[in-house]
């Protein structure tokens, strides 16, 4: 998420300031968190940001790339062997609430990967995020 974030902002079509990785985890950590868990509202608070943004990754693979070249010769289709769901969203910290919310799920067939997976569900929903130009 982070690499898109800048990549878009370098490419001039993201308005919005991005905090790094290593500040954020930083001060999250002296907070306790993830053992203390802590409301948006908090985490607002302690990282002093705008907003914030969350995310849930899944990755799965429902069958082998051996089992959907079979499934090819014995049904004539391909079966998904790589599946990626997302839940992304952004928090307006100023005013308590969720500004923006993206679910998605991709599936990948013979000859894909998890990490392109990932990276065209976050090529699609970099494109629909508030802030972007």
């Amino acid at each position: 998420m982070y690499s898109w974030m800048l990549k878009r902002k370098m490419q001039g079509k993201f308005s919005q300031e991005i905090q790094e990785i290593e500040t954020t985890n930083a001060i999250l950590k002296k907070a306790g968190y993830p053992e203390t868990p802590l409301t948006s509202a908090e985490i607002c608070e302690l990282l002093k940001v705008d907003g914030i943004m969350t995310s849930n990754f899944s990755l799965s693979k429902p069958m082998s790339d051996g089992a959907a070249v079979a499934m090819v010769i014995l049904v004539g289709t391909y079966g998904s062997t790589n599946e990626v769901t997302v839940s992304l969203s952004i928090s307006d910290c100023s005013e308590k609430k969720l500004i923006w919310n993206y679910n998605h799920k991709f599936s990948g067939s013979i000859g894909s990967s998890p990490a392109n997976l990932v990276d065209g569900l976050m090529r699609n929903a970099s494109k629909k995020m508030p802030y972007t130009n």
